[in-house]
């Protein structure tokens, strides 16, 4: 279906961190992320502008915290403010998002000394206003607590989050959107299910930007009419693309209704062009019988017509055993990528691998190993995309991050391109397990991990002269 496009390589120097992590010249050295000193910053996410600078928000004791950075040192730094202490004023699940322009807007949800939880969002400007930064909880629901789901997803000078109300048994039974780059915002449903007497439990959801400011949710929850477990379960995508009268979405794709889809494999949204049109995409994982199977599911952006429901064609080493961990897809113009986290080997002691295909269309796919063999565990496969400088003859290169865990060490590595596996940073405190984010923005791209619950930091500050893929 793509052409496969033609790449070459170039090697890159590599540097000894002084922690015995092997860090290219291409990043800057990863250091710790402090609100103030001894604190912890924890479940951090970032993202990243126009001009190179990260935004990171995360968790320090029950509190969302801000923190803006170009190679690690603060730009600016805050706690957000909240009416009390004791048992149930805290806030959690923070997410963030960036314009161009540097304004930046921190999602999360907050609970006021009541079990009643409130979905709320802070628009942060790049420079401080008079008398300083608004720290406050706005609330993205006038009227309705939340049953605790909030994203937030940013484009160039758009931005969306994406909120849930609950129903009496802390299942959702509305999702709504709002756009927070609108001034005055704007909110919708993105899917009413009381409408039709139902509540949902959200299994995971991604969503995205199309290239004309309008909004992509793509998720995997069940839903019931009551009564007990076994729920029945759906896959779907929705925008405002097309809207009803009061802005609830109105273009509606219900992929499948079927229950194999891995309630444990979160779903990848991604949008790519094909045939002078864009395309939005969703790639989910299924249990067939006792293998699993990728599958992307696509139409065009605008209409969502020319519907595929792709099953990806893994080579047949993976018709014996196929376990499915993790998956990402990335589109780049007429171009999409696969990444996934999964094992083919009947040997017992087979260890899971990352793989990495530019053609998911293929009969079969090509791919590649990015881990190399190495046998450890793998978690949490993030993928995104980086511009090549100006100047540079590549284009743009897909970067990859894991987590590995030999239950000795815990170690984060980035791919670049296509065959440079490279060591961010390792720790011997296996806690909890090797988790992280990764964000760009044309040249630009960072990361978050978690070492025994500080934040490290990480920007590739030297891409310059590194261009690694050319199409």
């Amino acid at each position: 279906m793509k052409k496969t496009p033609w790449v070459f390589t170039l090697l890159l120097f590599i540097s000894v961190f002084a922690l015995s992590a092997c860090v290219p010249y291409s990043f800057s050295t990863p250091m710790q992320i402090h609100i103030n000193a001894g604190d912890k910053v924890e479940h951090a996410v970032i993202a990243v502008d126009g001009d190179g600078r990260s935004h990171i928000a995360g968790i320090v004791a029950d509190r969302v915290v801000y923190y803006r950075t170009l190679h690690g040192e603060p730009l600016q730094k805050f706690t957000m403010a909240l009416g009390g202490t004791g048992p149930n004023w805290k806030q959690y699940n923070p997410d963030i998002a960036a314009l161009n322009n540097g304004t930046s807007f921190v999602t999360w949800v907050e609970q006021r000394g009541t079990t009643d939880k409130f979905a709320c969002y802070l628009t942060i400007p790049i420079t401080p206003p008079i008398g300083g930064f608004d720290k406050t909880c706005h609330t993205l629901d006038s009227t309705d607590p939340t049953a605790g789901h909030v994203w937030v997803v940013a484009r160039e000078n758009t931005a969306y989050a994406v909120y849930d109300r609950p129903y009496t048994d802390g299942r959702t039974s509305e999702l709504w959107y709002r756009k927070l780059s609108a001034w005055p915002t704007y909110a919708g449903r993105v899917h009413w299910f009381t409408e039709r007497y139902e509540t949902a439990k959200i299994y995971s959801l991604d969503m995205g930007i199309d290239d004309d400011g309008f909004l992509h949710v793509g998720y995997h929850y069940n839903w019931t009419t009551g009564g007990p477990p076994p729920f029945a379960e759906r896959l779907e995508i929705r925008s405002n693309r097309s809207i009803n009268p009061d802005g609830q979405m109105n273009q509606i794709w219900v992929i499948n209704t079927q229950s194999g889809t891995d309630e444990d494999v979160p779903v990848s949204l991604s949008f790519f062009n094909d045939g002078g049109f864009q395309n939005v995409a969703l790639a989910s994982v299924e249990h067939e019988g006792t293998l699993d199977c990728i599958f992307i599911s696509f139409c065009t952006a605008a209409g969502c017509v020319n519907k595929g429901d792709h099953a990806v064609s893994l080579p047949s080493s993976w018709d014996t055993k196929s376990v499915i961990k993790d998956v990402e897809i990335l589109g780049v113009g007429n171009y999409l990528y696969l990444g996934f986290i999964g094992d083919d080997d009947t040997a017992p002691t087979g260890a899971e691998q990352v793989y990495y295909t530019w053609d998911p269309f293929a009969l079969p796919v090509s791919m590649l190993q990015p881990s190399a063999g190495s046998a450890t565990f793998k978690y949490d496969l993030e993928m995104t995309r980086v511009n090549a400088r100006p100047g540079s003859s590549a284009t743009h290169f897909p970067m990859m991050a894991w987590g590995e865990s030999n239950m000795l060490l815990n170690e984060f590595f980035v791919y670049e391109g296509l065959t440079q596996k490279v060591k961010i940073y390792e720790t011997n405190c296996i806690t909890n397990l090797p988790i992280g984010e990764i964000a760009s923005n044309g040249v630009y791209f960072s990361g978050v991990w978690d070492d025994c619950y500080n934040t490290i930091f990480s920007t590739q500050a030297y891409i310059t002269d590194l261009p690694l893929v050319v199409k």
